[in-house]
C-alpha cells in the first residue's frame, strides 16, 4: 500500500516537472532558430546548385561520404540490403538535418550580437564571415576534406567561393527575418502556451509524414521477380535503364572524356597514358556478362545481365611489360574509390575495359568513360570512372575492403526460382516454374527443381544460349495437385559443385554462415493456389 501511494504521490511531481520543461521550451527562442534554419536552407541550396556545376562544394555530401567511409562493413552491407540505395537517402537526411540545425543554432544570439555589434551591415558581414570560416577551417578539417576543401576534387579556391557565397546569403535571410520582418512587427512573434503546444503538435506530425513520404520513396531491394517465363527469356540481357546499380557516392562523378586519360603504371616497363580516342579505336572484343553485388540476397534483385564492349585488360597490361613480380592490380577511379584484383584475374581473356554497353556508349551511371569487367567477382571489383591502373607487388586492400569486406569475392553457385512470383497465384492445372541460375565464370551445367519440399528432384530445362559467363534461364513444367507444397531449385555448376541447403552450410562451415553462401531457398505454394517467398529451405 505503501509503495502505491508513493508511485501516486510521485506523479503529480513528474507531472510538474514535465510541465515547468515544456515552460522553458516555450520561452527558447524558437522564432530566431526558425529564421536561422530557413537562411540554412537557402545556403545550402545555393552550394548543391554551386556543387552540380562544379563550382563548389555541399557539405551534406562531404558528410555523408566521411560517414559511409567509416561505418563497418556489417552495418553498411545491412543498410545496403534492407534499403538499397535508399540508404544513402535516409543518410543524406540526417546530414541535412544537422546542417539545417546549425544556422539555427547560429541565429540564437542574434538580439545579443545586434545590441553589441554597431550597424546594420556589419552584423551581417559577421553572419557571413563566421559561418563560412567555421565551414573552411573547421568543419571541411573534421570531415577529411582539408583545410578550405583542400583535399575536395574542386580545391580549395571554389570551395571558399561557395562557402563565402551561402554563408552571405544565409545571412541575407536572417537579417530579412530578424531585421526587417521583426521591424514591420514590434509586437514579436511570442506564442501563447496552447499556440506552442498545437505548433509543437504540428511539427511533430509533419516529420511523421516527412519520414513516411521518404520511405516511400526510397528503393529497396527486392526478390528477382517476372511477370512471366515469356519476360523472363526475353529480358536475358538486362535493359540498360532496368540493370541495377549500387555506387557509395551521393552525387556520381561527371567524367569529361575528352580531357579524361587512363593511366597505367606501377611494376611495369613502359607506363602509358591513353585517351579515349586510343580506347575506342582498339575495342575489339564482347563479352555477356552478369554482375552481382556483394550485398545481394539469394534470389535479390541486384543482379543484371549485359553485353560489354571494349579491350582486353590483358592485351592494356601486355604492351605495357608487366614485371614478373606484380601480383595484383590497383583500380583507382574518377570518384576516389579504389579496389584490386590480382593480376591473374585482371589478365584472363574475358576481363574487360568496357566502354559500350548494350551497343550504346556506356552510361554515367555505369562507369562513363571506362569501366573494368572481371567475370566471376561480385560487382564491387568491376571499377567505374576508371583513371589509372597500376600494377603492385602483394595484396591491394581498396575502399571496402579497408573496411572488412572481402578480397576474394568469387560470385556462389545458386539457382533461384522467379516465376510464379511473390503474392500471385498459382492457376491451371499445369504451371511453368520459370528461375535465373549463375555460377560467375563457371558456367551452370544442371538446374533441379522440387516441387514436393525437397522429397524429390528433377532436371530444368536450360534455355539457349548457356552462357559461361552470365546467368542462365531455366524453366519446369509442374502438375499441381491442389495441394499446399513448397518449391524448390538448386544448380549444378561446371566444377560439380552442387548448391547446398542451409543445413549443409551449416555443417561445413559453422552457424551464420548462409549469406553470400547460396542456401537453396524456396517458394511456398497455399491450399488456395497464392504463392508466397519462403527463405531458406534447411
Amino acid at each position: 500500500m505503501a509503495n502505491v501511494q508513493g508511485r501516486g504521490r510521485g506523479l503529480p511531481r513528474v507531472l510538474a516537472a514535465v510541465k515547468g520543461r515544456l515552460k522553458a521550451l516555450q520561452k527558447l527562442p524558437w522564432y530566431r532558430f526558425a529564421a536561422g534554419v530557413v537562411a540554412g536552407a537557402a545556403g545550402l541550396g545555393l552550394t548543391l546548385l554551386l556543387r552540380l556545376f562544379g563550382l563548389g562544394v555541399f557539405l551534406p555530401e562531404i558528410a555523408v561520404d566521411f560517414a559511409v567511409g567509416r561505418i563497418p562493413g556489417n552495418i553498411e552491407s545491412f543498410f545496403i540490403r534492407t534499403m538499397g540505395e535508399g540508404a544513402k537517402v535516409l543518410a543524406l537526411a540526417v546530414a541535412l538535418a544537422i546542417f539545417l540545425v546549425l544556422p539555427g543554432i547560429y541565429a540564437l544570439p542574434f538580439r545579443k550580437l545586434q545590441a553589441r555589434i554597431p550597424g546594420r551591415y556589419t552584423l551581417m558581414a559577421v553572419y557571413t564571415v563566421v559561418p563560412a570560416a567555421l565551414a573552411l577551417l573547421v568543419i571541411l578539417p573534421l570531415l577529411n576534406a582539408g583545410f578550405l576543401g583542400s583535399q575536395t576534387a574542386v580545391g580549395p579556391a571554389a570551395t571558399t567561393f561557395s562557402q563565402v557565397m551561402a554563408s552571405f546569403l544565409s545571412a541575407s535571410f536572417l537579417d530579412y527575418f530578424l531585421v526587417e520582418l521583426a521591424g514591420n512587427h514590434p509586437e514579436g512573434f511570442s506564442l501563447s502556451r496552447r499556440q506552442f503546444l498545437i505548433s509543437s503538435a504540428i511539427l511533430g506530425l509533419s516529420a511523421i509524414v516527412a519520414v513516411y513520404g521518404l520511405s516511400t520513396l526510397i528503393s529497396r531491394p527486392a526478390r528477382l521477380l517476372f511477370a512471366s517465363v515469356r519476360e523472363m527469356i526475353d529480358k536475358e540481357v538486362t535493359p540498360t535503364g532496368e540493370f541495377y546499380t549500387v555506387t557509395k557516392n551521393l552525387i556520381d562523378p561527371e567524367v569529361d572524356a575528352g580531357s579524361w586519360r587512363l593511366v597505367i603504371d606501377g611494376l611495369v616497363s613502359t607506363p602509358a597514358t591513353l585517351t579515349y580516342d586510343d580506347l575506342v579505336a582498339r575495342m575489339d572484343t564482347e563479352e555477356a556478362v552478369t554482375l552481382e553485388c556483394v550485398s545481394n540476397e539469394v534470389g535479390g534483385n541486384l543482379i543484371s545481365t549485359a553485353r560489354w564492349r571494349g579491350l582486353r585488360l590483358r592485351d592494356l597490361l601486355s604492351a605495357v611489360g608487366v614485371d614478373p613480380t606484380a601480383d595484383w592490380v590497383a583500380l583507382t577511379c574518377a570518384d576516389g574509390y579504389t579496389v584490386g584484383v590480382p593480376v591473374v584475374k585482371a589478365t584472363n581473356p574475358s576481363s574487360l575495359l568496357a566502354l559500350r554497353m548494350n551497343d550504346v556508349t556506356l552510361p554515367t551511371r555505369h562507369g562513363y568513360p571506362a569501366r573494368v569487367i572481371v567475370p566471376g567477382l561480385y560487382g564491387m571489383f568491376h571499377a567505374k570512372w576508371v583513371t589509372r591502373i597500376t600494377l603492385v607487388r602483394g595484396e591491394f586492400l581498396g575502399y571496402w575492403q579497408q573496411k572488412g569486406w572481402t578480397n576474394r569475392g568469387a560470385i556462389r553457385t545458386t539457382a533461384i526460382i522467379a516465376t510464379p512470383a511473390h503474392d500471385t497465384v498459382v492457376a491451371g492445372p499445369v504451371t511453368q516454374i520459370g528461375g535465373v541460375a549463375f555460377a560467375g565464370d563457371r558456367g551452370i551445367s544442371r538446374v533441379e527443381v522440387s516441387t514436393d519440399a525437397g522429397r524429390t528432384w528433377r532436371d530444368a530445362v536450360l534455355h539457349e544460349p548457356v552462357l559461361d559467363k552470365a546467368h542462365v534461364r531455366f524453366t519446369h513444367e509442374w502438375a499441381w495437385d491442389g495441394r499446399e507444397t513448397l518449391l524448390l531449385s538448386r544448380a549444378t555448376d561446371d566444377t560439380g559443385y552442387v548448391q547446398p541447403t542451409r543445413a549443409e552450410l551449416t555443417r561445413a562451415r559453422g552457424i551464420g554462415t548462409d549469406y553470400h553462401l547460396n542456401p537453396v531457398y524456396g517458394w511456398r505454394v497455399r491450399a488456395d493456389g497464392r504463392v508466397f517467398f519462403e527463405g531458406d529451405w534447411t
